[in-house]
């Protein structure tokens, strides 16, 4: 390969708490070496930061307690005594470890983390007038957060002495990854907070554009004093109104925003899209996107392997996979859709055996379609908030749910993600403080025949046992079966909430209800309807319970251990939760004959 074809891979793995985890992943991020320079983020915590989560639970902070920010590896010494000791001992060590293994890959180092990052209080409290602006979201959280504020010369000479602590603890660092105005960060009168601009008032009269710039120039000059330049990239930002248009003008040399760099393009795998399933590829989908990597202003690759918010990596046969495929149209691009195909072709006759490499390609194109397809008809069901952090997939589908114990509500009511606990428990369309939209009907073509597609793609994969690559083709068959059956779920709470909201005086009468007694096929409006959504979710806990115990439970992400549970992770009884919502769900299956009369036939 010509030495100007070569490019920068940025490898964005956001977890790796073991350096057994870290080096699986390094080592499949080595086979890029031949195509140019390989950089692997080294700067996962080693734990939660327990200590931002207030007492009592704060959904909004449970976004930001997997974030790196500097302090947590190399604070300064007016940060050092407001940070757990213990963890920054633990977050050194398991970087120093990290950075053995790139070394010994000869790999180079992307560092993430936030400068701009929620502070203890006790830090404000001793330095007052570092105080920057609040950066939590205020329908989100149960307790206020605040950053310090980037602008002041004493705050921007600890940035710059962190800076070069971690240059000079990890050399082979040439990028730093940040992000800001998001996920418990932001900056000084940021158009973006979530309580609204918000700062101390002598900074007022910056514009977003010199924040921005005078930022990533301390950046870089700590790192220059640590040993060496740096990149600058800002990965997750959020620039509202004209603050983009202020912003790139001034960024300084070597920094970039990610979704604003004409040369930048992305490939990886589906984590966030299936989430928490694992290992789902869409081959189709990455030969497309490989089409930019041989234009000629394509200089940078971002591989994408993590969950969002640093809960879990996807599985290495998968990224595995992801690289198979980068290497095959690295060396043979595919520019038509013919060409597309024919690639697909060749790769199902390769994992399947010729004998069923077409089977396997209509399997994969069936994916493919029905991830299309279920975009184009509820964009808005999210895996990973509906049906993880609102709980769809293990809570029971009830018509009353003030009705249910504290024990069948204490396995995933403290799970879901609302500050409002009757709202968790009451509204299950609830997205994190706003309601999101789904089909017109319950019984929508496109998305059934979406989620049909899947479920028949998914069966043709399981039964390739036999083949080349069969344990892995069986492992995507179950998962997207899986995550037809999460997709699933999240319609049936979102048109059980309608049924709900519309019947509301009916669930909620003055009196004891006595339906009338003439003759009706239908009964009351509302619970032939009510019958056959609770039904289909039923069937549907029972078959994704009979998945996950097919094989199914190996890519699932879910907590080791009991504690780490949270809004955005599965426990480790999975299986179990599922158990308890059928069976709560069959406690309260007459709940409906007390508020919508059955049919009188």
């Amino acid at each position: 390969m010509a030495e100007s074809a070569k490019k920068t891979f940025l490898v964005n793995l956001r977890g790796g708490r073991t350096v057994e985890e870290f080096r699986t992943y390094a080592e499949i991020a080595a086979r890029l070496k031949p195509y140019g320079d390989v950089q692997v983020n080294v700067a996962g915590l080693c734990d939660k930061a327990w200590w931002e989560i207030p007492k009592g639970g704060s959904p909004w902070h449970e976004y930001a307690c997997l974030v790196p920010a500097p302090w947590m590896f190399f604070p300064h010494p007016k940060l050092e005594p407001h940070i757990p000791a213990d963890f920054v001992e633990e977050n050194q060590e398991l970087l120093r470890a990290k950075v053995e293994v790139i070394r010994e890959l000869g790999l180079d180092a992307i560092f993430a983390a936030k400068f701009s990052n929620l502070l203890p209080e006790s830090f404000f409290e001793e330095y007052p007038h570092l105080r920057g602006p609040r950066v939590d979201h205020p329908r989100r959280s149960t307790e206020e957060a605040f950053a310090w504020c980037v602008d002041l010369d004493e705050t921007q000479e600890m940035i710059r002495w962190m800076s070069a602590e971690i240059k000079r603890n990890v050399p082979e660092m040439k990028t730093w990854m940040s992000g800001t105005n998001d996920a418990g960060s932001g900056l000084c009168w940021a158009a973006a907070q979530y309580p609204g601009p918000n700062g101390p008032r002598h900074c007022q009269h910056l514009t977003a554009g010199e924040r921005v710039r005078d930022l990533v120039l301390t950046v870089q000059e700590g790192a220059e004093e640590g040993g060496g330049p740096i990149d600058f990239r800002w990965s997750n930002v959020n620039f509202w109104q004209n603050e983009m248009d202020v912003v790139l003008p001034l960024l300084p040399a070597n920094s970039y925003i990610n979704s604003r760099d004409p040369g930048m393009m992305g490939i990886g795998t589906m984590i966030n899209d299936t989430y928490p399933f694992l290992g789902i590829l869409d081959p189709l989908s990455l030969i497309q996107r490989m089409e930019r990597y041989h234009r000629p202003e394509t200089r940078t690759v971002s591989i994408g392997l993590s969950a969002m918010y640093s809960r879990y990596e996807d599985t290495p046969d998968c990224v595995n996979k992801v690289i198979d495929i980068f290497e095959d149209c690295a060396a043979e691009p595919a520019l038509t859709l013919s060409e597309r195909l024919v690639k697909l072709r060749t790769y199902a006759s390769k994992w399947a055996g010729e004998a069923d490499g077409e089977k396997t390609f209509e399997a994969f194109f069936d994916l493919h379609r029905a991830f299309e397809l279920k975009e184009a008809v509820a964009s808005r069901y999210s895996n990973f908030y509906c049906g993880v952090s609102m709980r769809h997939l293990t809570r029971p589908l009830v018509l009353k749910p003030d009705l249910l114990t504290d024990e069948e509500e204490s396995y995933w009511l403290p799970y879901v993600f609302n500050i409002h606990e009757n709202e968790g428990r009451m509204d299950t369309i609830d997205l994190h403080g706003g309601r999101f939209a789904g089909t017109a009907t319950w019984n929508d073509p496109g998305l059934t025949g979406a989620l049909a597609t899947a479920v028949r793609a998914g069966k043709v994969l399981e039964g390739l046992g036999g083949a080349p690559e069969g344990d892995w083709l069986k492992q995507v068959g179950v998962a997207l079966r899986m995550w037809a059956s999460e997709v699933r779920s999240i319609h049936n709470f979102y048109h059980s909430q309608l049924l709900r909201d519309r019947h509301a005086d009916q669930l909620n009468p003055d009196e004891e209800y006595i339906p009338v007694k003439q003759g009706t096929w239908d009964g009351d409006p509302g619970n032939l309807a009510w019958n056959a959504i609770m039904r289909d979710e039923l069937d549907n806990a029972n078959e994704l319970i009979a998945l996950l115990e097919s094989g199914g439970i190996d890519v699932v992400a879910m907590a080791d251990d009991a504690r780490y549970e949270d809004t955005f992770l599965m426990g480790p009884d999975f299986v179990g939760q599922l158990r308890r919502k059928v069976k709560i769900m069959r406690d309260h299956w007459l709940d409906v004959q007390v508020y919508l009369a059955a049919p009188h036939k």
